[in-house]
């Protein structure tokens, strides 16, 4: 019986290993692991058309949420888009917005747009290439990139006004910081 247990026990902590380095190769691949480096540069064009880039973005503080017209959490988070993005006064503060959806038609997303009176910018990930250069694996993912063009916060999913007010301190922290000389 003693034997068993033991043959047990290290199996049974074998396995918490395991997992434990597993754990910590899935957490390597998060948006969170972004952090602190230098945040991808993904160049989109918008529902517009028009070209847009991250490296053109330097001094700004931009935050890309990472959203598509099916997903449930996604329509629970993007009036607090909207609301972020049509603040005048974080905008003079520099505060850019995009909305960036995965993978998605252009009438479906304007016709979702037009039906919720949304306003903010609207990039077009057709290829996932964004996606998958901040490591996103699920939706809602909010980024808040500084005027450094770093990684300052990651926001994977949503859950109400909690997630809205980490995003918002997240926001007003980066908009704080001096634009890079």
């Amino acid at each position: 019986m003693k034997n068993a247990l033991q043959k047990s026990a290290i199996l049974a902590l074998g396995a918490a290993m395991l997992l434990g380095i597993s754990l910590t190769a899935c957490a390597a691949d998060d948006p969170a692991s972004l952090k602190g480096k230098a945040a991808p540069g993904i160049t989109l064009k918008t529902i517009d058309g028009k070209d847009v880039s991250l490296a053109g973005m330097k001094g700004k503080v931009v935050l890309v949420d990472f959203w598509a017209t099916w997903c449930p959490p996604c329509k629970e988070s993007l009036p607090h888009v909207q609301k972020v993005s049509a603040d005048k006064a974080l905008a003079d503060k520099g505060l850019v917005v995009w909305a960036t959806d995965d993978r998605e038609t252009k009438d479906v997303v304007s016709a979702f747009l037009k039906q919720n009176s949304y306003t903010f910018t609207v990039l077009m990930d057709d290829k996932g290439a964004a996606l998958q250069a901040y490591l996103v694996s699920g939706i809602p993912t909010t980024i808040v990139v500084g005027r450094d063009g770093t990684v300052k916060d990651a926001f994977v999913g949503y859950g109400g006004d909690d997630t809205a007010k980490a995003i918002d301190a997240a926001i007003d922290k980066a908009l704080a910081e001096p634009a890079p000389k």
